[in-house]
């Protein structure tokens, strides 16, 4: 970006919204002096990218969180949610939530999938706005940075669950226990509740998505019978837990990495507990679109919910 692009972009953001304004002006980059980190990340663009996802977290997905205050404000910190929806949408509610919620806001570090990284204008998107790219040598230089990074354990099976198998976990990786011990990170077990229900997936078109480079190739009731419409995610209602921070490598030395035993039974403790979050947070939840807590039928969801429900769909 330009800067005299960046300049608009400040200015429109402190107009439209003055106090996540003064948020991010407290975030700090490690720039190379260019305007961007090694990573990719410019602040202008990750303001813009927050600027219109707000909304969708505010409105459309109504996002609700809980345990904020167990993410550390500084150094290394590493989230390990769940994963589900087809695209990542939870991991930019958990960006925002993050950005709005901490009282010292961080940006979130998701790690993607090495394919995402090289699809034309979509990887300089993502690198932009703060994502990093899922090869092992990022995800450790992003640990030595102090950044506060968003590993999905699940990878991209979890995205690519069906309907029937929804907030039920694939087998976690086991690469961020090894980071997380090497690097003396805190791990911070993250529930999302909301994203498996936002794109009912039916089943993955293998050819389409090994022509496109993709892990996946989604077809749901609505896409694409709908076209470009039926890319638009339900308004489910999200619930995000944080739970409290893992301090394995306080017994656990980084030569434990070579005892993939032990390796095994810590990324089971963490997967176990990201489970119970799940289950006490589905037993709590009141309904898949939060009618009873929805804003009102003057919101977007609600005018769309009041339509579908009053027609008897």
């Amino acid at each position: 970006m330009r800067h005299k692009n960046r300049a608009r972009v400040r200015r429109l953001l402190r107009t439209l919204n003055p106090k996540d304004y003064e948020r991010f002006e407290k975030i700090r980059i490690n720039d190379l002096g260019f305007g961007y980190d090694s990573f990719g990340l410019e602040i202008e663009s990750a303001m813009a990218v927050f600027a219109l996802v707000q909304y969708f977290h505010e409105y459309w997905f109504r996002v609700d969180s809980h345990g904020v205050e167990n993410i550390p404000e500084e150094g290394a910190v590493l989230l390990t949610p769940n994963h589900s929806g087809i695209i990542p949408i939870d991991g930019a509610m958990i960006a925002t939530d993050l950005l709005k919620k901490m009282e010292k806001p961080r940006l979130t570090r998701a790690v993607l999938y090495n394919s995402a990284g090289f699809i034309p204008f979509v990887g300089t998107f993502f690198y932009r706005s703060g994502q990093i790219s899922g090869a092992r040598r990022n995800f450790e230089e992003a640990l030595q940075q102090g950044e506060l990074v968003a590993a999905f354990p699940e990878g991209s099976k979890g995205t690519w669950k069906g309907f029937n198998d929804r907030y039920r976990l694939r087998p976690f990786n086991m690469g961020f226990m090894e980071l997380s011990l090497i690097y003396r990170t805190p791990i911070v077990p993250t529930a999302v509740i909301g994203a498996e229900e936002q794109y009912p997936f039916m089943t993955n078109v293998k050819p389409l998505a090994k022509m496109l480079g993709l892990p996946y190739f989604p077809l749901s009731p609505f896409f694409p019978l709908l076209g470009p419409i039926g890319m638009l995610p339900l308004p489910t209602k999200y619930s995000i837990s944080y739970g409290e921070p893992f301090h394995f490598y306080r017994e656990y030395g980084p030569e434990t990495v070579r005892r993939p035993d032990v390796i095994r039974m810590l990324v089971e403790k963490v997967r176990t507990r990201i489970e119970e979050m799940l289950a006490e947070g589905l037993r709590n939840r009141k309904g898949v679109f939060g009618l009873a807590d929805s804003p009102g039928p003057g919101s977007l969801p609600g005018k769309i919910l009041a339509k579908l429900i009053g027609n008897g769909t």
